[in-house]
């Protein structure tokens, strides 16, 4: 399985070994009371990690590993399943918590036969999935590759993206035409990175409501739920690789990673 571990502009593509630990469920109870009804208490949400080991990686991939390690800030990280998926967190693809210029919609069924929580267009504004970075989440792209974006939508729905640089500015924006359908439909929209973004963040209007927003590389966006991590720490490095040979390989390097929002 193939990785990405680091920041924004100085990914690491790493095969890698093992997985997720804890879910990012959140836990719950139910106490039935004497009168007969049920009262439901849900504990906050858990953070994830993952116990990774990584195998057979050149040189340079264990260098850009120890300074992972060493980062003073958080890093991101996408496992194999959100870079083949959907690479906006679990969090984000939930709408939790509600973004600004919406309101919790609660579940609805789509017309595929799945379950997903909507929020409902109540202000002027653009919604923006997640809040790992302030009011919005930033998934890193490729420059000069596909990036699409999708979303299930209720009457229609417009996408907005912003492609950023590593610190965060704008370099460049796109909107999708306005699709305008009856009911709830799945919709998506590709551009290309430039050459000088690092991430991208999505946008939706136009329509009433909305579901299941999705990040993807490449021109096909995937209706999943979200897999990414976008602030992580990497900790409990197995070695200490204080010299690195420029033409060794190594292996067997085990990390965990750890979210931290």
């Amino acid at each position: 399985m193939i990785g990405y571990l680091g920041t924004p502009g100085a990914l690491v593509a790493l095969p890698y070994r093992g997985g997720l630990d804890t879910s990012s469920d959140r836990p719950v109870s139910r106490v039935k009371t004497l009168g007969g009804r049920v009262k439901v208490f849900v504990g906050a949400r858990a953070r994830r990690e993952w116990s990774v080991s990584f195998d057979l990686i050149g040189s340079r991939e264990a260098a850009g590993l120890v300074a992972v390690s060493q980062s003073p800030g958080a890093v991101v990280w996408y496992p194999a399943d959100a870079v083949s998926g959907n690479m906006l967190s679990p969090q984000a693809a939930g709408f939790d918590p509600v973004p600004a210029s919406a309101s919790d919609a609660g579940l609805v069924a789509l017309p595929d036969g799945t379950v997903a929580r909507s929020v409902l267009h109540s202000g002027s504004s653009q919604v923006y999935p997640g809040d790992a970075h302030m009011s919005h989440e930033r998934v890193p792209v490729r420059p000069g590759e596909q990036v699409t974006v999708g979303a299930w939508g209720l009457g229609a729905i417009r996408f907005s993206m912003s492609f950023r640089d590593a610190e965060g500015v704008v370099q460049s924006t796109g909107d999708s035409p306005t699709f305008t359908f009856p009911g709830w439909e799945w919709r998506e929209y590709t551009l290309t990175a430039p050459a000088s973004a690092s991430f991208v963040s999505m946008g939706l209007t136009g329509g009433t409501q909305y579901a299941r927003p999705s990040i993807s590389w490449g021109a096909k966006a995937a209706d999943r739920p979200g897999r990414g991590c976008p602030k992580a720490i990497v900790h409990g490095l197995s070695e200490s690789l204080s010299v690195i040979a420029g033409d060794d390989a190594y292996g067997s390097i085990d990390v965990s990673i750890t979210e931290v929002g």
